[in-house]
This record gives C-alpha cells, sequence and structure tokens, in this order.
C-alpha cells in the first residue's frame, strides 16, 4: 500500500500541490443484529480505499476512491478542486508546522474478530438474550447487535510521514424493552473496545455483564416511581458525567465549533467552579479513542480543556492550530478513507476532585442520583437535553426509590458554574458513538460523581 501511496503523492506534488496527503485503508468490517434470538441482519464486507487530501493555491481538495487504478487520476481531480475552491475564499489556508514521522504502530489482541468463527458470535448473542430473558419475566423484547472491524491504516504525506497504524473495534449493544400491564420501558446498554480483540467479549464485555446491566435499567424504569419536574440538587454518575462532558461541553471545545460557542473568545477566562478540570486525552492507553497519531500524522495528546476552572485550550487540527496559534493536539480523525479528517474528542473527562465517597450525598434533603444515561443531545449554545435510564431519589442524604421517566436538561456552560462537590473516586469509562456532520467517531467518556447545587440541572417528570 505504502508503495501506491508515495507514487499518489509524488503525482500531487509534481502537479502544483503545496501539500498532499494520503490515507489508505484496507479493513474487514461486520455487523450482526439478533431480534429475540433470530439473527435479523449478518453482512460482512472488506473495505479498500484511499482518501486523497490535496492543499492547493490555499484551499482544500479532497477526493475518495475505492479503484486504486485510478489514483493518480483522483489526486489530479482534487488539485483541480482545490484550485477552484481558491477562487472564492477570502484567506488562504495554512497548516502549523509539524514534524514528519514515520512508524508502524501495532496492537497485539488474542482473537483477531475477522478469525472468530460467525457460531461463536451467534452464540455470545444468544446468550446474551438468554440472560436478559431470564433475568424478569416483564422482559418483553431483546435486540442485540454486535460490530467487528480489523484492519490497517496507511498515511503518507509529501512532507515525509509515512505511518502505519491498526484499525481494530469490537461492539457490543443490547436494546431491551420491558411491560408491566400498560406500562412500558426500554433501556439499552454499550460496551466496546478499539485495543483489544474478540477476548474483550469473553473476558470484559461478557454476555452476562452486559445483558445484565441491560436487564436491571428495564426493571429499574418499571419498578421506579413517578420523576418530579423541577429544579433539584443532585449527584450525576460517571456515565451521566461523561455524557456531560462529552455532549454538552467537549463539542463547545472543537476549534471549528469554538468561534460559534459560548466558549468562542473566553480561553484564559474561568468558565466553571473552583476546582474543576476537564481533559480530552488521545495517550490513555486502553481506553477507547487512544491512538498514537492523528488522521493528520500529528502525535494525540492530553489536551486541558479546563483547568482549575480556567478554559486552558481547544481541541484542534494543523489548520485550526496555523490559525489561531495554538499547538497541535493530534485530534483530526475521519470516519473512514471516505471522508477528510475533521476534528474530533477521543476520551473526554472531568478530572478527579477532592471528595469522598460519602461526602457526596451529604446536606441533600431532597434530589437525585442519576446514575446512568439512555441518549443525550447538546446544541451549540451549550444547552443539552439527556435521557436517564438509572436513577435514585435522594431523601436526606441518602439514596432512595427508584425512579422512572426522567430526563434533564439545562444549559452547561451554566451548569459548570453549579458544580460543588467533585469525587476523588476513580470511575469507569463510558464508551459510544459520537456523530459529526455525515462522520461518526468511537470515543471515551467520564468523570467522577458531581454534585450540582439546585438551579444548575432541570429535571422533567410529573409535576
Amino acid at each position: 500500500m505504502f508503495d501506491i501511496l508515495e507514487r499518489g503523492v509524488d503525482k500531487g506534488r509534481n502537479n502544483g500541490a503545496d501539500y498532499v496527503e494520503l490515507r489508505g485503508e484496507t479493513v474487514f468490517v461486520e455487523y450482526i443484529q439478533m431480534d429475540d434470538s433470530k439473527v435479523t441482519a449478518l453482512t460482512q464486507r472488506i473495505e479498500r480505499g484511499v482518501a486523497i487530501r490535496v492543499l492547493a493555491d490555499g484551499a482544500w481538495g479532497f477526493v475518495s476512491t475505492g479503484n486504486l487504478d485510478l489514483l493518480e487520476t483522483g489526486v489530479s481531480d482534487a488539485i483541480s478542486m482545490a484550485k477552484a475552491a481558491a477562487k472564492t475564499r477570502r484567506e488562504p489556508i495554512e497548516l502549523a508546522d509539524v514534524k514528519a514521522y514515520q512508524h508502524k504502530a501495532t496492537i497485539k489482541v488474542e482473537k483477531d474478530p475477522r478469525h472468530v468463527p460467525i457460531e461463536e458470535k451467534i452464540q455470545y448473542m444468544n446468550d446474551m438474550t438468554k440472560v436478559v430473558r431470564d433475568y424478569d419475566e416483564r422482559i418483553s423484547n431483546v435486540t442485540v447487535k454486535i460490530r467487528t472491524a480489523s484492519g490497517e491504516k496507511f498515511l503518507v504525506t509529501s512532507e515525509g510521514s509515512k505511518i502505519q497504524t491498526p484499525i481494530m473495534l469490537v461492539w457490543s449493544y443490547p436494546w431491551v424493552t420491558g411491560k408491566e400491564g400498560t406500562r412500558l420501558s426500554a433501556a439499552r446498554y454499550e460496551e466496546a473496545s478499539t485495543n483489544h480483540g474478540w477476548e474483550y467479549l469473553d473476558n470484559i464485555a461478557t454476555a452476562e455483564f452486559v445483558g445484565r446491566k441491560a436487564a436491571e435499567n428495564v426493571v429499574l424504569q418499571l419498578e421506579g416511581v413517578p420523576a418530579k419536574g423541577g429544579l433539584y440538587p443532585c449527584v450525576l454518575g460517571p456515565r451521566v458525567v461523561g455524557t456531560l462532558a462529552h455532549e454538552a461541553l467537549g463539542h463547545l471545545a472543537e476549534a471549528d465549533l469554538t468561534v460559534n460557542s459560548p466558549f468562542g473568545g473566553k480561553v484564559g477566562e474561568v468558565v466553571a467552579s473552583e476546582g474543576v478540570s476537564m481533559t480530552d486525552d488521545g495517550t490513555n492507553a486502553g481506553q477507547v479513542g487512544f491512538s498514537k497519531y492523528d488522521d493528520e500524522g500529528v502525535p494525540t495528546s492530553r489536551v486541558e480543556i479546563i483547568k482549575d476552572s480556567v478554559l486552558k485550550e481547544l481541541l484542534i487540527n494543523r489548520e485550526y492550530a496555523a490559525k489561531i496559534g495554538q499547538r497541535t493536539t493530534g485530534n483530526a480523525r475521519a470516519d473512514s478513507y471516505l471522508y477528510p479528517p475533521i476534528i474530533r474528542m477521543r476520551s473526554t473527562v472531568f478530572e478527579r476532585g477532592d471528595y469522598a465517597e460519602d461526602e457526596m450525598l451529604e446536606g441533600i434533603k431532597f434530589g437525585y442520583f442519576c446514575e446512568d444515561f439512555r441518549a443525550g443531545s447538546a446544541q451549540m449554545n451549550a444547552s443539552f437535553q439527556v435521557g436517564v435510564q438509572r436513577a435514585f431519589e435522594i431523601v436526606d442524604g441518602e439514596i432512595g426509590r427508584p425512579i422512572t421517566d426522567l430526563s434533564i436538561s439545562g444549559i452547561a456552560t451554566d451548569s459548570l458554574h453549579k458544580i460543588e462537590a467533585v469525587s476523588k473516586m476513580d470511575f469507569p469509562y463510558e464508551v459510544g458513538r459520537c456523530g459529526k456532520g455525515v462522520q461518526e467517531a468511537f470515543v471515551s467518556s467520564g468523570g467522577p460523581d458531581l454534585r450540582i447545587t439546585k438551579g444548575g440541572i432541570t429535571f422533567g417528570g410529573a409535576t
């Protein structure tokens, strides 16, 4: 693959491009879905193609192709596109200088998912379905989905970078519904790894563990008391904290979006309560989002978005690093060779604080403990909405009854100033898929328990 890409780079350089970047991929991709013990989807494919990105006359041109015989034609087309687009730009695009790397990154897996028999994968899904069904007779439907990917990515640039990195994914996702009389509930759970093979599902995200988590959430919804709408103090658990970090705040710190967000122009200013820190870390080995290099060939790094209440850094690519004068952070990611790299999060978390676990609920007469979420979304004005699938009342500083039909909302930049306690306990990471534009990326997020004062979160439910 490198020989093919290098010829393409030479073609671009000889035809007047200022910068040429070719990213080739060869990957096995698989998706299986099971609905109530019946396989309803099973697809496998081999994807092989090249992303061609050139900078010419101060504008980008991008072409992707799955036909390597047309690579040089694609390079010429990308240059033509860039030169045509350049005539419409007010300012030429520039790239921050970076060091060129030549490196082959590897990961060691015990069971490459492409070599795991399909029967073993279906058995995993059957086992999970049985775990969920056996958990409670009120379970009405069980859908299990898995995705796997295994391959290699190759990057060659006109500046001398030549990098090979592995592509690996195992993903498990049950969606479970329950019914009691006229009452319905639904919950899901999600686990994934981009650093391990199928052994991750054998040993960590087992059918028993993942299935039981989803089933527990459904039953708690069926047995919960209705939520009270209004303003209350609350404690958010790691999986909900991760959603807040990613959806409501992380996107505001992506440099291509920051200009239109409440974080715009606020680097160096206080944006949170004292002691609050939030990071995005591409070097967090073992976590989803970890990689040695991004898709521009820049080493990944630990980005201190908020440090002790102050907005310190943005997530950035080479173009925006040159535009605003910040260091490159290694946050340029592409879903596949079909897309150009854009600024994306990797592993986004609130950092641990100083409060002991038994101090987090102290002084709360009535409030909510939000432990797990069903779905979340946010807008560029920092408003967010999160459906909570696992939550409990807090009564006189103690965890009380489970609640159902709870949603939370607010303005994340306001909520940051309402954080009054951050746990010092270790926390699990939540993994998921982040959409930006038409692209998707697997990410991780999390944080320790956060206590937020009354008014920082709005609770939706029965009034």
